[in-house]
């Protein structure tokens, strides 16, 4: 088996540009053309694409239009599962005359890039961008090395204006089928679980109460071990809810009965866990009853459908005018 470290710039799909980093253990592919997406992310020893893949194209937003292109959610519109960054915003709002749309602008634009280290024994691959109505600049670059199952990411966010900025900031990471055909276990150091509030009527946890994680309250008036990802043909529901009071180290473990993936970040700025369940249930758009999906994707806050002022200056992530913030993300393979 070659063991050494590889990566390629020269690939396209559907007219935008990708990159393939890959050594023993991982293959990685990222979108650079849209978003610098996290489209591939597969474990070798076992032959497994992790991440979610809904039966529908990667388009690209340069080529193909919605029937209405000022509509908030187009996020949506082109949603196919993968790892997305999510920049400046989650809910759609005008933040002081920007109007922005659902999950922020970065994941629908192209990126620029650079290979940083192309030997065998490391590649690493930088990427950025700015948004269209948003005075920020994002970096990331993304690192293997050889003999490590690890991707390792490191982040700059610079805000560019002579304001401060509030905004928020997530990991939008899907995971589907068939890693999750057989069900897993989700391994965390957050302790504090909620429910969200506004979800759908076919949800199962009890909502907008704090409890300790794992065992919590469903709206059934018992009591479920949210740990515990069932398998996909068992039990049909939405939810999301919110981990946070991390100890120590954040991260999440997600196991299965043949691999795990591992992931940590800096609670400092990633300070809630989006723990989203997507199991068939939802017959309209923009699921239509076939959407089987697992999120678990580090933000700065919690989600909120129209927050005010007072909201974002409580919650969300605050950058000084000329601030630079630096963050890493580290995410491991095992079996």
């Amino acid at each position: 088996m070659n063991t050494d470290c590889t990566i390629n710039g020269k690939w396209t799909y559907n007219r935008m540009k990708v990159v393939y980093m890959e050594n023993e253990f991982l293959k990685i592919g990222i979108l650079v053309g849209r978003g610098s997406d996290i489209f591939q992310f597969i474990y070798k020893p076992k032959g497994i694409d992790l991440l979610l893949r809904l039966d529908k194209d990667i388009l690209n937003p340069q080529e193909i239009f919605s029937q209405q292109r000022d509509t908030k959610n187009q996020f949506e519109d082109y949603y196919y599962g993968g790892w997305q960054e999510i920049l400046p915003n989650s809910p759609p709002l005008n933040y002081r005359g920007a109007q922005l749309g659902q999950h922020g602008e970065v994941s629908l634009i192209p990126w620029d890039f650079a290979i940083l280290n192309q030997s065998i024994d490391e590649v690493s691959l930088k990427v950025w961008t700015r948004p269209l109505r948003y005075p920020i600049l994002i970096e990331k670059t993304l690192t293997l090395k050889r003999g490590s199952p690890s991707l390792y990411i490191d982040e700059t966010l610079t805000n560019e204006s002579n304001t401060e900025q509030y905004l928020m900031w997530g990991h939008h990471i899907a995971f589907g089928l068939p890693f999750l055909k057989d069900g897993a276990s989700i391994e965390t150091s957050a302790t504090r679980f909620m429910a969200e509030e506004k979800m759908p009527e076919h949800r199962i946890f009890k909502p907008n109460i704090a409890q300790d994680w794992p065992m919590v309250d469903t709206v059934a008036s018992g009591r479920t071990d949210a740990s515990k990802i069932v398998k996909a043909s068992e039990g049909k529901y939405s939810d999301l809810a919110y981990l946070d009071d991390f100890k120590n180290q954040a991260y999440y473990k997600l196991s299965t009965n043949q691999m795990s993936f591992m992931i940590s970040w800096d609670k400092s700025i990633f300070k809630s866990l989006w723990y989203w369940q997507e199991r068939y249930a939802t017959q309209d758009s923009p699921w239509w009853g076939k959407t089987f999906a697992v999120a678990l994707e580090p933000w700065t806050n919690n989600w909120s459908e129209y927050p005010a002022k007072t909201d974002l200056e409580n919650d969300w992530l605050k950058l000084e005018p000329g601030q630079v913030l630096k963050t890493s993300i580290k995410t491991s393979c095992n079996h």
